[in-house]
Order: structure tokens, then sequence, then C-alpha cells
């Protein structure tokens, strides 16, 4: 009876696994054994013909067939800019370097050949709304050439001012003649020339002939002024016994500017020139390659120094214009060295002679009845023994 049981249940066991055996094959059927599958069909898209570089292209170079080739792109990626004719860019010009497969554009090429003008480095220190100006200098303009670029000055400038006639524009005093009236048919020329002082004219009728004498008996006198003496109660005419003297005033017209170069500006390629090396030739077994050594400077040699003559400020436009004309007036322009920490902005008065005199307490000297011996006209630089240079032949 125990043993009818224990039968009974392994067959129950061996009828589950066998039943879900048979279900796992099934749901792993092999898809070789599956039905067919309909696999879907690819619609084609349009394309468009573009054009592309060949090969590379370098910046200004005329673009030849060879340069060019073409590549189908779907006609969702093209672009109204892109090139479709191969002859449309043939014999045009290469705004940029172009790489191969890259696609050409009509901003890319340009029918005449690009002007490639990069411009100074210089200009670009400019800051806006200044402008550079270039002013000549000398060792003792410059503050002994200590003046170097990026420096902070000051410009002074002295200048030369004399007294004209504001018509005739000419210097004072005029010239002057006396001029007598008289009755005839000649009219002597006011004096007339150093050849011929009396010079005339002869007409054929009635006038009134204007006689010229000068004052001091030369062909023309300059203006002068009625002085009376005070001993005698006499009047005088006094003529100045010289030309007019200038008057000297100097004054500080341009401050706290800064310079953007000191000398003469390098010309493209001067510095790559410097610094180029020349290599020599690759050494063979035959010919080993030659080492020239790079003699070196003596000690006690004197380098060549070049020294400067310019100098080239960042000022205003308006300070330009200033500048300009003080140089083309024939006045002496100073430039004094800041400290670059100093900004300020100081206010200076024009140095003249009554202001030197007043300012610094300096009397004009009476006259006296005696004098120095020999006459002494100019100031001459004293001469010391150490400044005389012996010339041993």
């Amino acid at each position: 009876m125990r043993r009818g049981r224990s039968s009974l249940f392994l067959l129950l066991i061996l009828i589950v696994v066998v039943g879900g055996a048979v279900l796992y094959l099934r749901l792993k059927k092999p898809a070789s054994q599956a039905g067919p599958v309909e696999v879907a069909t690819p619609t084609s898209l349009p394309t468009v013909s573009v054009v592309i570089a060949a090969q590379s292209i370098v910046q200004g170079a005329q673009i030849t067939p060879e340069m060019l080739t073409t590549a189908e792109i779907p006609q969702t990626m093209w672009l109204a800019t892109y090139f479709t004719d191969v002859n449309a860019v043939v014999g045009q010009y290469a705004k940029i370097s172009l790489d191969p497969g890259m696609f050409l554009t009509t901003a890319m090429v340009s029918a005449t050949p690009p002007v490639s003008l990069p411009g100074s480095r210089w200009a670009t220190l400019i800051p806006k709304g200044m402008t550079a100006i270039s002013v000549p200098v000398t060792r003792l303009s410059s503050a002994a050439y200590g003046i170097r670029d990026g420096d902070r000055v000051d410009v002074i400038a002295t200048m030369l001012l004399v007294e004209v006639d504001s018509k005739y524009q000419s210097l004072l005093p005029n010239q002057t003649a006396a001029v007598s009236p008289s009755k005839g048919k000649q009219i002597l020329m006011g004096g007339g020339t150093v050849e011929a002082p009396s010079g005339t004219l002869t007409t054929g009728t009635q006038i009134t002939t204007l006689t010229a004498q000068t004052v001091t008996g030369s062909v023309l006198s300059p203006l002068g002024r009625v002085e009376n003496e005070p001993a005698l109660g006499v009047p005088f005419y006094v003529v100045p016994s010289e030309k007019q003297r200038p008057r000297l005033v100097s004054q500080m017209v341009i401050k706290n500017v800064q310079v953007l170069h000191v000398g003469t500006f390098p010309l493209t390629g001067e510095q790559e020139q410097t610094s180029a090396m020349t290599l020599p030739a690759p050494a063979t077994e035959e010919t080993p390659a030659a080492v020239t050594p790079t003699p070196m400077p003596s000690a006690g040699a004197a380098q060549p120094t070049e020294r400067p003559d310019l100098v080239t400020l960042i000022v205003s436009p308006q300070d330009a214009v200033a500048l300009t004309y003080f140089m083309y007036s024939g006045a002496q322009l100073t430039f004094t060295l800041r400290n670059p920490a100093d900004d300020g902005q100081y206010d200076t008065e024009a140095a003249t002679l009554a202001y030197l005199l007043a300012q610094y307490n300096i009397p004009v000297p009476v006259a006296l009845p005696y004098t120095f011996e020999p006459r002494l006209d100019k100031l001459v630089q004293p001469v010391l023994p150490n400044d005389v240079v012996i010339v041993t032949p």
C-alpha cells in the first residue's frame, strides 16, 4: 500500500518536469524555424551636388579646376550660399585658407585678389579717441635720452614773438620817407633804388610831382618818433638803431602724455633680419660641417648706439594739431620726464623776462660810470684745463 503511493507520487513529478520542458522548448523556438519576416524597403532621399576643396588652398590663391571636386549631400542640408557648379568658382580668389573637404560658399571667395592689411601692432596700443604724433628731439630736449617707451612726459614750447604791421604783415617799424608836392611833369619815385635813388617818371601832362626824401640819408628810413631834448628843449626825430629784438616766452603746453615709442619705428622685415641666422651646410662623410665661431666683442670695444631723434606721443587730436603748428612755426619743444605714478595736472605761468625778474627778485643793473674791460657782449662758458684735449702727433 505504501509502495503504491510512492510510485504514484514519482509519476506526478515526472509529468510536471516533462511538461515544463516541453513548454520551455516551445517558447525558445529558433528564429530559423519561425515564419518569414517582412523587411521595410528604405526610401531614397533627394541629394544635391556641391563644390568642395579637393586640396589645401592658401589665402589669396587663384582657384583652378584641380583644386576642386564635388560631393553629394542631402537636399535638406543644402544652403543657398553653397556652390553647385565648379565653373562658378574657377578663377576666383580664396579670401581665407581652405582645407580639403571644406564646402565652398560665396563668402569664402572673391572675384578680385583680397588685400590683406593687418595694420601696425603699434596702432593697437593707441586708446580710442587719441592719436600718435612724432616730434623731433635732441639730447637736451629729451631729458638726456632718458625717455623710454611708455614713459609719461610734459611738453614745454619756447618761441620768439615780434611785432608786425597788421596790414603789411611786415616787421615793425615800417620804412618811411618824407614827401613834398610840387608842380611839373615829372614824378620822383619815392627815393628810387640804391642804384638810382632819384629816378623819375616823365608824363605829357601837368601833374603833381612827389619828391621822396629819406630821413637818415639812405634809400628808406625806419619809422621813428619825436622826442624833446630836456636840457635844450630841442625836438629830435629818433629812429631805431637796429632791427626789432624778438621777445622770448616759454610755457608748458601739453601735460602728462604717454610716449608710444622713442626713435624710428622698425620697418617691416627689419626685426626678422636682425634675428635671422645663417646655418652651415649639412655635413657629409667627405665634407664635415664647418663650425664658424661667433666673435665676441672685446671688453673695451664700444658698441655703436643709435641716438634717437624722434619721440612719438599719444595725444588728443587737438593737441596733435597744436604740436604740428609749434613744429612748423619754429618753436623749440622740450620734454620733461614725469613719475609714472604722478597723474596730477599742474597750472604753470608762462616764463617771460618780466616774470623772471619779478618771480626770482632779479634787479636790473644800474648804469654805472665804469664797467669791465674787455667789453663783454655775450656769455662765455669757462674753459677748464681738463676740458682741453691735447692731440699727440
